[in-house]
């Protein structure tokens, strides 16, 4: 037997898994063990059939007693009724406790990736998450439910029979000794070979759901470029991989079944065979014989059974595995061990310090991070309004990311009235930034949810205050339904240039010391974005504000400009004062402008 890494995670990742979710089932093991105990007197019950059937024969059909027969059957049918009511009453409760399992694996799996910081999720992408989710969930839900189906029926069963069976004919007790270890050999096999299977399975599925996700989300593209055809080239591939991937347990799963019906037969013709010889020679009786035969198979049903739901079980294992990747995953960003409090009358100005700050993105193992940030210095006054220009790739969202902490520092020290971000409570932290990132990402719901995300306690009038100075509350109140309009799943009932001004909205109705918009004016006409800024600059006059464009008309009327390439800061000034010294600044606004009066 092969014992390769992967095989033996079954053996060492089982028990703690099983340990683990023992932990999550705290306080909700009464169904479990009620499930369990109408399980075992099902069981009880099944057992006593085979007696009466020995009754029914010896002591009815061949003596020719009706009386007898009539008793035996009815015993017959009684433990068969009661025998099925146990077992309706066991999967009434394994329903529920499944179903808890789910429920709880679900929000704990959720509650963990609310903890996840920027660089966890750019460890496990959208789909990733998504097939752990749900189709890892699913997975362990119906092996939970399986198990619990049949768990305390197969060792009630097996004892039983065994006892039985040596009772009345020890003569044939060596078949078992026979039949048990083949069939045992068969689920040790099966089980080393399919479980790698089964995680390879479930890598592929991550793959396709990747590429499904992209290809819906990005359909409009598909349809301008004329692309479908390689769209679905390009998931055949990804499905015929995941073909390949489930072909290959499936094969197991299909000669498992049969395998173990073979040994059920062989084992049935071998007790036929040598027990009709000790009832011809009076060393047994019909009934006997009958009983054994029945017994026989009801030791085996129950290693049917596990052979039915190993594949099931296997599959769990892989996808348990995969969740306590997640709930095992730390933040990369650790939080203050004591963190600082400011006090209820502190009043916070806004001021940020870089202080030789340099930043890289977290590189595989074994590979050196790439410097994205190098050695920035920069200073920004309370009430300021500041903005970052550069090419696509200079660091400009990187660098705004850094103050609340979306990453960490890799050098240097980032301060906010002179505390650095590092030692900040993160709800204070986040209490003092607002930013409007540069996708504007709507939630379904209604647009008074959005606006007040950050702020749900915000009133009516703060609410129609942050919209007007976003530019939204115009075409809001041209809305039949207004602030309680529904917005549809990542706010497709709006347009790019709607999205991004409620994405406004959102983060001035936090009322910030600081605020950031990311880039968060690119769908906007010029006209516009100059009310959202005076606008915005009336309403947070006190605020320091944080603009990072690419357009140099976005930047124009700053207090001051700082100017990125590469990684560095390269310059730093008025527009009129970069124009005049900065040959960078001056191909921007050449490139852009045309060099336009303004």
């Amino acid at each position: 037997m092969n014992f390769a890494p992967e095989n033996s995670k079954i053996l060492t990742g089982f028990l703690p898994n099983l340990r683990r979710f023992i932990q999550i089932y705290r306080g909700y093991e009464q169904p479990f063990w009620m499930s369990q105990g109408f399980l075992a007197i099902s069981a009880l019950f099944t057992l006593l059939i085979p007696l009466m059937s020995q009754s029914l024969i010896d002591d009815g059909i061949i003596p020719g007693n009706r009386d007898a027969m009539v008793r035996a059957v009815l015993w017959m049918v009684l433990f068969a009724v009661c025998s099925a009511v146990f077992t309706i009453a066991n999967a009434y409760y394994a329903v529920q406790f499944a179903e808890r399992t789910a429920h709880a694996v679900r929000m704990r799996q959720y509650r963990k990736i609310q903890t996840f910081t920027f660089g966890n999720l750019d460890q496990f992408p959208t789909s990733d998450l998504m097939v752990r989710m749900t189709s890892d969930v699913t997975a362990i839900k119906g092996a939970v439910q399986q198990v619990i189906l049949s768990l305390a029926q197969a060792p009630v069963m097996f004892v039983g029979a065994l006892f039985l069976i040596y009772r009345n004919s020890p003569g044939l007790m060596w078949i078992l000794l026979l039949v048990i270890p083949a069939v045992l050999a068969i689920l040790a096999v099966f089980l080393f070979k399919i479980s790698p299977l089964f995680e390879v399975q479930q890598q592929k599925l991550d793959d396709l759901n990747q590429v499904l996700q992209e290809s819906l989300a990005g359909v409009r593209v598909v349809k301008a470029f004329v692309q479908g055809d390689y769209e679905n080239r390009r998931y055949d591939r990804a499905n015929q991989a995941f073909r390949q991937a489930s072909l290959h347990p499936m094969r197991y799963v299909a000669a498992l079944q049969p395998s173990f019906f073979l040994i059920v037969n062989l084992a049935t013709a071998l007790v036929l065979w040598f027990g009709g010889r000790a009832v011809s020679q009076g060393d047994s009786t019909v009934g006997e014989l009958m009983a054994f035969t029945q017994y026989l198979v009801t030791i085996l049903v129950p290693l049917v059974v596990l052979a039915t739901i190993t594949p099931q079980v296997t599959a769990a294992e892989a996808s348990a595995e995969r969740m306590f990747e997640v709930m095992d995953t730390l933040p990369d960003i650790d939080q203050p061990s004591q963190p600082v409090l400011p006090s209820a009358t502190a009043t916070t100005q806004g001021r940020i310090v870089f202080e030789n700050v340099s930043f890289g993105y977290p590189a595989p193992p074994g590979e050196t991070p790439t410097p994205v940030l190098r050695n920035i210095n920069l200073t920004i006054e309370p009430g300021q309004t500041v903005a970052f220009l550069g090419a696509t790739g200079s660091g400009k969202s990187t660098l705004v990311n850094l103050i609340p902490r979306f990453y960490d520092v890799t050098e240097g020290r980032i301060l906010i009235d002179g505390i650095d971000v590092r030692d900040l409570a993160p709800e204070i932290l986040h209490q003092w930034v607002g930013i409007a990132l540069q996708e504007a990402v709507l939630f379904s719901g209604t647009v008074r949810e959005n606006v007040g995300y950050g702020r749900p306690e915000a009133e009516q009038e703060e609410l129609v205050a942050a919209a007007a100075a976003a530019d939204a509350h115009g075409f809001i109140s041209t809305i039949p339904e207004g602030y309680d309009a529904p917005v549809a799943r990542r706010g497709s009932n709006f347009s790019g240039g709607q999205r991004q001004r409620i994405s406004i909205a959102r983060a001035l109705a936090v009322q910030p010391k600081i605020l950031i918009l990311d880039d968060s004016t690119s769908a906007l006409d010029m006209a516009t974005e100059a009310r959202v800024q005076e606008a915005v600059q009336d309403l947070m006059a006190a605020t320091t504000k944080l603009y990072v464009a690419q357009r140099i008309s976005t930047v124009l009327t700053a207090d001051r400009i700082f100017l990125l390439e590469a990684g560095e800061l390269v310059a730093q000034g008025t527009h009129e004062t970069l124009l005049a010294s900065s040959p960078l600044y001056q191909d921007i606004y050449q490139s852009q402008l045309g060099g336009a009066p303004l």
